[in-house]
């Protein structure tokens, strides 16, 4: 038999390490949010053929102060970001000056159309961060809730320290990657939030249910019988969840690329912790507890 608890030892030294450079990391570095937090403009525009983006990008930044930025949205369209200039409170007209200046002068031949525009004030967006972080704070205030009524005390808080785990992982991915924080990457932490838990409890569940069954055993054999037994329908669930998140990554559009790998990420993540890291860290404040 495999013994998956004696690498846990090593990976969860290895894990906690991760956790202290990923904390040192978070803290000098900033988080990048979109415009549903910080406000402003965003324009889709889109032409008869595909353009340079760094010319695009080079003419808009220069004749609006280094503020715009520009990606590409789909095969002939381009998103246009304009953050909101606190100094000036006319900036709808300063975002149409830069407009009509750029595409309608350098681009006229290349067939220029405005697509979608979206405006976001300052304080609607700092009225949206407020209502992420609760709804951060709220779900994961539930799932201790929770944890803590079906597990008894060294189950519970394993778990939820390895939603932790798996949240610091997830965000140090998100800053590494320079992806922003929008509506959508928090509707992803949060069900890598509830997808990690889930599979922490799985395994939970039948680490309880060997203990009633194998009272002669010690802890970390049942531990690791219990993670063998489960190991397959993990596997299983991982494969499954990819499945779907690798075709959206790949053929879904840049809309939705940021919630997919985030998800992907997140998957990876919560699977690696409830075996490896919820289990152990369950052995140590087990052991802690009878010593």
């Amino acid at each position: 038999m495999i013994n998956i608890f004696k690498i846990s030892r090593f990976i969860f030294i290895f894990s906690i390490l991760c956790v202290g450079l990923i904390l040192y990391y978070v803290k000098n570095n900033d988080i990048k949010y979109g415009l549903e937090f910080s406000g402003g403009t965003e324009v889709v525009v889109g032409f008869n053929k595909e353009i340079n983006i760094d010319n695009l990008r080079f003419k808009l930044e220069s004749i609006s102060g280094g503020t715009a930025s520009v990606q590409v949205y789909d095969t002939k369209d381009y998103l246009i970001k304009f953050p909101v200039n606190e100094k000036r409170i006319e900036f709808n007209e300063d975002v149409k000056k830069y407009l009509d200046q750029v595409l309608y002068d350098d681009y006229k031949n290349d067939e220029p159309l405005i697509k979608q525009i979206d405006y976001i004030g300052p304080k609607v967006g700092q009225e949206l961060v407020n209502n992420g972080l609760m709804a951060l704070l709220y779900g994961s205030l539930a799932i201790l809730i929770y944890v803590f009524f079906r597990f008894n005390f060294s189950f519970a808080i394993s778990a939820i320290t390895a939603l932790f785990h798996d949240f610091l992982i997830a965000l140090f991915f998100i800053i590494f990657l320079d992806i922003e924080i929008t509506l959508s990457t928090i509707a992803a932490l949060l069900t890598v939030i509830g997808y990690s838990v889930n599979d922490t409890i799985v395994i939970f569940d039948r680490v309880r249910e060997n203990m009633n069954l194998l009272l002669d055993d010690k802890v970390e054999k049942i531990i690791n019988i219990s993670i063998i037994q489960t190991l397959s329908r993990t596997i299983l669930t991982v494969i499954t969840v990819l499945i779907v998140l690798l075709p959206l990554y790949f053929f879904g559009g840049p809309v939705i690329e940021d919630f997919s790998i985030i998800m992907i990420i997140g998957v990876a993540v919560g699977t690696y912790s409830s075996i490896f890291f919820a289990p152990f860290l369950m052995y140590l404040i087990s052991k802690w507890r009878t010593s």
